[in-house]
C-alpha cells in the first residue's frame, strides 16, 4: 500500500474559473501541509473542455477513488470545501467511496469550514467593499439549501456578525439566492430578490460562497438577481468570495490537522486538567477536618500524579492499538 492521499473536494461547476481556483487553492494548502493536495470535485467539472483548463482535465471524486484504489493508497483524506454539512459530505462522498469497493483503503472526511475563522473572514470581506456601519444594508447570501443544518450555519454567521459589529437585525439580513418549492423549505427565506426591497442606503451582498461559478461569478446568478430586482436607484455591490481570502489555506490546513483522534485526545487532556484544578476543592470538601495542611498538599500531589499516570497509560494504549 502507498500511504495517504489528500483531496481538496468542492461541489463542482461547469465554469472553468471554479476548477482553476480550486487548483490554486489546493497548491497553497499542499505547501502548508508539506504533501500534495489534489483538487477534486464531486461532479460537473469533467464537462469542462480541458482546453479551458490548461489542457489538464478536471477530476471528480469517483475517478479519484478509482485512481487511489489502482495506486494502492491506504487512506483517502477528504478536505471538504464546504461551509456546512452538505449532503455531498454526509451522503454522496461516502456512497461513491463504498460503491468503488475500496477493500482495505480507508476514507477520512475532515470537518467542513463552519467556525469562528469563517466569521472573521466574512467581516474582512465586508469591510473590503468600503462598507462602514450605518452606510447601508448588508445581505449575507448563500445558495439556499435543502438541508436545514446548512441554513442554520448561515443564520449563525449572520447573528455572530451582527453581534460583533453592533448591527440591528434589519441592518444585516441573511437570505438565499434560491430555494426549492414547498413549505418544508421555507427555512431558506427570505430570498435575495425579496430582501433587497428592504434596503436602506447602499446594499452590500456579503457572499457566503467559496469559488466563482455560475452562481457566484461576476456575472453569475447572484449578480443577475441584484441587477433585475434591486429597487431603482439602489447602489449595490458584491463582496469578494471566501475562496479569495488569504486565511482560507491556513483554515483548511487546520481542518487537516484536526482529526477525530486529535479531538478525542484533546478532550481527554482538557478533562484531566480541569479535574486536577478541582482536586484541592474536592479534598477540602471531603477530607476530615483533622487532616493537616501538609497532608492535604500531599494528597493533592498524589491525585495529580495518578491523573498524569492515567494520561500516560491512555496515550500508550492508543499508540499500541494504532500499531
Amino acid at each position: 500500500m502507498a500511504g495517504m492521499r489528500i483531496l481538496l473536494v468542492d461541489n463542482g461547476s461547469y465554469e472553468p474559473a471554479a476548477t482553476l481556483a480550486l487548483r490554486g487553492l489546493a497548491q497553497q494548502v499542499g505547501k502548508l501541509i508539506g504533501l500534495e493536495v489534489r483538487p477534486v470535485s464531486t461532479m460537473h467539472s469533467t464537462k469542462i473542455d480541458p482546453a479551458l483548463l490548461g489542457g489538464v482535465p478536471a477530476a471528480i471524486f469517483e475517478g479519484a477513488v478509482q485512481q487511489a484504489k489502482a495506486d494502492g493508497i491506504d487512506e483517502l483524506v477528504v478536505l471538504p470545501l464546504f461551509i456546512g454539512p452538505s449532503r455531498a459530505i454526509t451522503e454522496y462522498i461516502p456512497k461513491v467511496f463504498a460503491d468503488a469497493q475500496p477493500g482495505a483503503m480507508k476514507l477520512s472526511i475532515r470537518e467542513p469550514l463552519f467556525g469562528p475563522e469563517l466569521r472573521s473572514m466574512l467581516i474582512d470581506n465586508l469591510k473590503s467593499t468600503g462598507w462602514t456601519k450605518g452606510s447601508g444594508t448588508v445581505y449575507l447570501c448563500d445558495h439556499g439549501s435543502p438541508i436545514q443544518e446548512v441554513t442554520r450555519c448561515r443564520n449563525f454567521f449572520a447573528s455572530a456578525i451582527r453581534t460583533e459589529l453592533g448591527l440591528k437585525d434589519e441592518e444585516l439580513i441573511a437570505c438565499s439566492m434560491e430555494r426549492r418549492e414547498g413549505a418544508e423549505y421555507d427555512f431558506n427565506e427570505p430570498l435575495l430578490e425579496d430582501a433587497l426591497q428592504q434596503a436602506k442606503g447602499e446594499a452590500v451582498i456579503l457572499m457566503l460562497f467559496l469559488l466563482p461559478g455560475r452562481h457566484a461569478g461576476a456575472d453569475g446568478d447572484v449578480a443577475t438577481i441584484a441587477k433585475e430586482h434591486a429597487p431603482a436607484g439602489l447602489c449595490w455591490k458584491l463582496s469578494p468570495l471566501l475562496g479569495t481570502h488569504p486565511a482560507l489555506p491556513a483554515l483548511l490546513f487546520g481542518r487537516h490537522l484536526f482529526t477525530s483522534r486529535f479531538k478525542s485526545f484533546k478532550n481527554v487532556v482538557i478533562g484531566a486538567v480541569l479535574f486536577m484544578g478541582l482536586l484541592p476543592v474536592l479534598i477540602g470538601a471531603l477530607a476530615p477536618q483533622s487532616m493537616g495542611k501538609a497532608e492535604r498538599i500531599l494528597l493533592s500531589l498524589g491525585g495529580m500524579a495518578a491523573i498524569l499516570a492515567f494520561l500516560l497509560f491512555y496515550f500508550r494504549a492508543k499508540a499500541w492499538k494504532k500499531s
